[in-house]
């Protein structure tokens, strides 16, 4: 499929130097729009919705980082859900947004500097792709730097300030860039750059890859029903070499989580789970809560944003209009159905398996339900609404054309340059935010003394910390930060913060509920607890010391240590034969800096 004429064709239009500022405004605008996150760039990190979140990746980060470094085979086993094998598989694992912050990682030791260079260049590098690709298709500069920044600046991105695999969007405009070039002139270099966005984006998260493979699917379709696909042409045997090697390069990551699907039946959600976390067709009309003009329309913001934005929908609008222009404009803008098949088409993916409009379910079945069926590990993903990214894609594009449109039409008039200078300013008015909400992650140096004491120990016990989340629903900041200090103390943990449980851990934690009862205490020996930690300050007042006696009463918990409403105890193997005691405190605290703690790459 042939989208237009070559860039060099419109290079022509402005200035050629403009192209070596496109990537330092980008720059500027990402560290204005995200102010003040370049000011705690070593401490704190973004959230949107909640902390939980960002703890849960920036956890995702230190350990990869950890494990790559050191046994790199076993980075699939992390230390959560103890002795669960293959629990990073129970999130995106992150493996190459770890792998592309190495260079930060190896010199600064810092999680927070790793995690907010992930950030910046997300804006950054989503911006940057959708003007190649804009350019590609036949857009002016002018036109293919507004769709740059009207994709990486949208609400979709902003409301997954916490979602560090979500916010990297930007191997989906460069797939499509190479799935566009090959179609045009059936290049092996440019099918093998295609392959390599698929298999590095399968590294960076498994959404997108899904996503990236169907709009791709989508670009071969389009080719056909346009007949400008001409496999003639296709170099089969090197494609088929191409693919081979993509698939091997996949597997090392794809391989844990078939394992998990095999052995997991509750590893695939239900559509009724998936209905649960799809898009409401109202949701593409409401603002980010952060935006600076939020305040204006405060009924038009929720916790799922993804109004495009005024300009566009305006320009998108344009770009489809009717009337008769110019041949080469025609000629130009050839891939315009493409794009808008790719928004209409991830619009609808994104509303789940039945429509919900206002809050209210309509049983209406959409095509959702259809990949969910036949597309092997569709079932796994628990949120449609991501589809959004690929929707907000397609319609960037679309204003990139509508732009050009806009100036071919008003071609010689003087009012063009206001057109310009509101156009770009009302996309600023409506990307600006308020000041980015941080959470700062804790250092070694200011972890409680519990998790500092538990760093002082020889050797690695599992551990045990109460009170344990009844449900998926339960698990909070508390509990992903707890985790969090894991890299630091280095002992595994029995439970954890993912959003899935196994359902062996599902009955694990009903049954902890009862703690101290000898079931309870059962199931913890059964899966290797050694220290239960337990955090008398999470319970309610009047349940602390009904707690305390029966924990006294229990010949099977021997006291160790205790810090503030924070108290060690050891599970005995046998309790029987051993004896109760009473909780000590350290005549002075342990000094942090004499700890040896079990992960030494992570600050």
């Amino acid at each position: 499929m042939r989208p237009g004429p070559s860039p060099g064709h419109v290079a022509a239009k402005g200035p050629p130097w403009a192209t070596y500022l496109v990537l330092p405004s980008y720059l500027i605008a990402t560290v204005l729009f995200t102010w003040p996150l370049i000011l705690n760039v070593t401490s704190a990190i973004p959230f949107g919705h909640g902390a939980s979140d960002s703890l849960i990746q920036a956890f995702l980060l230190g350990w990869d980082w950890h494990a790559i470094t050191t046994h790199p085979l076993g980075v699939f086993n992390a230390p959560i859900f103890f002795p669960e094998p293959n629990t990073l598989t129970y999130m995106d694992h992150l493996l190459g947004e770890t792998l592309l912050a190495a260079p930060i990682l190896a010199m600064t030791r810092s999680i927070p500097t790793a995690y907010n260079f992930l950030v910046l260049f997300s804006f950054v590098a989503s911006a940057w792709a959708v003007y190649r690709l804009a350019r590609f298709c036949g857009a002016s500069r002018p036109g293919a730097y507004l769709a740059g920044f009207l994709y990486a600046f949208s609400p979709y991105r902003f409301a997954n300030l916490d979602q560090l695999n979500q916010l990297q969007t930007e191997f989906l405009p460069l797939g499509i860039l190479f799935g566009l070039k090959f179609l045009q002139r059936y290049r092996v270099r440019d099918l093998a750059a295609l392959a390599g966005c698929l298999v590095v984006q399968v590294y960076f998260g498994w959404y997108y890859a899904y996503y990236l493979a169907i709009a791709i699917g989508l670009l071969l379709a389009y080719a056909l029903v346009k007949r400008s696909l001409v496999v003639e042409r296709m170099p089969q045997w090197r494609s088929a070499a191409i693919a081979a090697a993509a698939l091997l390069l996949v597997l090392p990551v794809a391989l844990p989580y078939i394992r998990e699907h095999r052995l997991l039946p509750e590893f695939q959600r239900s559509l009724g789970e998936s209905a649960l976390y799809s898009a409401d067709v109202l949701d593409y009309l409401k603002w980010n809560r952060n935006a600076a003009l939020s305040g204006l329309l405060p009924f038009a913001t929720g916790a799922q944003s993804y109004w495009p934005g005024l300009v566009t929908v305006l320009l998108g609008a344009v770009a489809l209009g009717g009337g008769r222009l110019g041949r080469d404009f025609q000629e130009r803008f050839r891939a315009k159905g493409y794009f808008l098949a790719l928004t209409v088409a991830s619009f609808l993916l994104s509303l789940g398996p039945i429509l919900h409009v206002a809050g209210a379910r309509i049983w209406i079945p959409l095509p959702y339900g259809v990949f969910y069926t036949i597309v092997p590990g569709f079932s796994s993903m628990r949120a449609p609404a991501r589809f959004a990214c690929l929707a907000l894609l397609g319609l960037a594009i679309l204003a990139s054309f509508g732009f050009d449109r806009l100036r071919s039409v008003m071609r010689g008039r003087s009012a063009w340059r206001w057109v310009v200078v509101l156009l770009f300013s009302v996309s600023i008015a409506f990307s600006l935010t308020l000041p980015l909400s941080t959470v700062e992650l804790p250092t070694e140096k200011g972890m409680p003394l519990v998790y500092a004491w538990l760093a002082t120990r020889p050797g690695r016990e599992p551990i045990l910390e109460l009170p344990v989340p009844r449900a998926e629903g339960e698990e909070n900041e508390t509990h992903a930060l707890r985790q969090f200090y894991l890299l630091h103390h280095g002992n595994p943990r029995l439970d954890g913060t993912s959003g899935f449980v196994s359902r062996r851990y599902k009955e694990f934690r009903s049954l902890i509920q009862g703690f101290p009862s000898e079931e309870a205490l059962r199931a913890a020996g059964g899966l290797g607890a050694k220290l239960i930690i337990v955090h008398f300050g999470d319970y309610p007042a009047a349940e602390r010391e009904r707690l305390r006696a029966r924990i006294r009463s229990e010949r099977g918990l021997v006291p160790l240590v205790e810090f503030g409403t924070d108290a060690v105890f050891r599970l005995q193997a046998n309790p029987e034969t051993r004896g109760g005691g009473s909780l000590t405190k350290p005549a002075a605290p342990p000094d942090p800096k004499t700890s040896s703690a079990r992960f030494p790459a992570i600050r």
